[in-house]
């Protein structure tokens, strides 16, 4: 847990000089997830997605936390992007991400996998 603290702490002075940095802002938004500050980790990647709209990850993650909390539209929604920037990627990892096995039997996330 302190490691997670020491990185968004690392984040933020990065974030200082370079506030745009789409990679820095998705690395701290998965710290702050670590942490259970789920708000701000979802407005980290809100704001990775208005500087980089094709930002596979930041869809990706969110899917995942989406995912988690059983709301599976938002999940899907936003796997479905990730699979749409990053084909192979995605829907590898979907496959076997723990983060997902709430919604694994869902047709449409079936489908997404399949391609």
């Amino acid at each position: 847990m302190g490691r997670a603290e020491e990185a968004i702490s690392s984040y933020d002075r990065a974030l200082e000089l370079q506030p745009d940095d789409a990679d820095i802002l998705d690395r701290r938004a998965y710290a702050l997830l670590t942490l259970g500050r789920y708000d701000e980790a979802m407005a980290d990647w809100d704001k990775v997605l208005e500087i980089d709209p094709n930002y596979a990850n930041a869809y990706y993650n969110k899917a995942c936390y989406f995912a988690l909390q059983d709301r599976v539209e938002l999940a899907l929604e936003n796997l479905r992007r990730a699979i749409q920037l990053e084909p192979e990627r995605y829907r590898e990892l979907a496959k076997t991400d723990a983060d997902f096995d709430g919604i694994r039997g869902d047709v449409r996330f079936q489908e997404l996998l399949a391609g």
